[in-house]
């Protein structure tokens, strides 16, 4: 079943870069959600929006090149964004046609704790391994921030580039959550009354904030109707 899954989902799955003065720095992960060319990643990896690409993955090689050295990058901007809950909707800026596996978006109604998913992502690219990884979980928790955003917590170590990419319940194959980052209880309750009392810690939990927050920003963007 994880083999379905990541076949399913990682065509769909992009490197997001900035291509600026002839120096091209890699920032995450973005995956497709839309076939007009939309994408959903963390905001707060595009907080600068200048001179933003996405790289489709290259090749569907059994055994891929690590790093590859000429890329098709497309155009891409940011139409929608929500810095509370660290999402963004992107657009390829080009005229696309991108096919989109059918009902591929879920919610987070019926995740519990100990349910198997699945992230996707570019998870060493700042390290120039423009390779797609797959990591296996459990669900470790589901909680809410200070803010009240709503967080999934799974037990594999996010990579600073796994930020942006899905995550996705195994059980049905749905996309549940778009990776944040590795979880940081210290971070995570910054702002709160007792933010202050609470040590930094390195720990090998991540999160991923509810997909949720995303729907709802395509719905901003008119691609949802429900």
């Amino acid at each position: 079943m994880l083999q379905a899954v990541t076949h399913k989902f990682s065509s769909g799955c992009m490197m997001l870069v900035r291509d600026q003065e002839d120096q091209v720095s890699f920032l995450g992960s973005a995956f497709i959600v839309h076939h007009g060319g939309y994408l959903l990643t963390a905001s707060h990896i595009v907080e600068d929006p200048s001179a933003l690409r996405v790289v489709p993955t290259a090749s569907d090689d059994r055994f891929s090149k690590m790093t590859i050295d000429r890329v098709a990058a497309m155009p891409v901007s940011v139409v929608q964004i929500d810095p509370q809950h660290d999402v963004a909707l992107l657009k390829i800026e080009q005229e696309v046609e991108i096919a989109v596996p059918d009902d591929f978006l879920g919610s987070t109604e019926n995740v519990r704790t100990g349910a198997s998913v699945l992230n996707l992502g570019y998870a060493f690219g700042h390290e120039r391994m423009h390779v797609i990884l797959a990591s296996n979980a459990v669900v470790s928790a589901m909680i809410r921030s200070p803010n009240e955003s709503r967080l999934i917590l799974f037990d594999s170590m996010a990579h600073d580039g796994n930020r942006g990419g899905p995550l996705i319940h195994v059980a049905d194959g749905h996309i549940i959550g778009i990776v944040s980052g590795r979880f940081e209880p210290a971070e995570v309750v910054r702002g709160s009354k007792d933010w202050d009392r609470v040590p930094p810690r390195d720990t090998n939990i991540s999160f991923a904030v509810a997909i949720e927050y995303g729907l709802a920003l395509m719905r901003q963007e008119g691609l949802l109707t429900n």
